[in-house]
């Protein structure tokens, strides 16, 4: 029978090679990962501003909003002859919430037996935005 023989010192350290790819990887993995928390944050912070910029857009829908076509209006001017604001605040805010509104012609239906106009709005900001409006004949 043949007897196996061991070194005496057996080496169970790590190589300086095999710790810094190890932390080469580790590196990797955590720029990795933080590019992709960056990435995340930078689309929950553009969703919430989208979804504010939509909430505001709603001040710019009224029928009024269809007689301004290519010009530039701030909230204040298409909502005033509705709602008397006297908070100069409040009046502020809405006068530095602008859009350029832009109308289609009207929009032709399949079915011309509906007395239905339908307009497009397309509304330019810093957050564009396209709404329907129909209009009953």
């Amino acid at each position: 029978m043949r007897k196996v023989s061991y070194p005496e010192k057996q080496h169970q350290a790590f190589t300086i090679i095999e710790v810094l790819v190890s932390v080469v990887l580790i590196s990797i993995v955590a720029l990795g990962a933080v590019k992709l928390q960056q990435e995340s944050r930078d689309m929950a912070l553009y969703l919430s501003n989208r979804g504010k910029n939509e909430l505001s857009n709603t001040l710019f829908l009224g029928k009024e909003a269809l007689r301004y076509h290519k010009e530039k209006k701030d909230a204040y001017s298409l909502i005033s002859n509705r709602f008397k604001i006297s908070d100069t605040v409040s009046r502020d805010i809405l006068k530095k919430s602008t859009r350029s509104i832009f109308i289609s012609d009207p929009v032709k239906l399949s079915d011309d037996t509906l007395p239905i106009k339908v307009n497009e709005i397309l509304l330019k900001g810093h957050y564009s935005s396209r709404f329907f409006h129909f209009d009953m004949q």
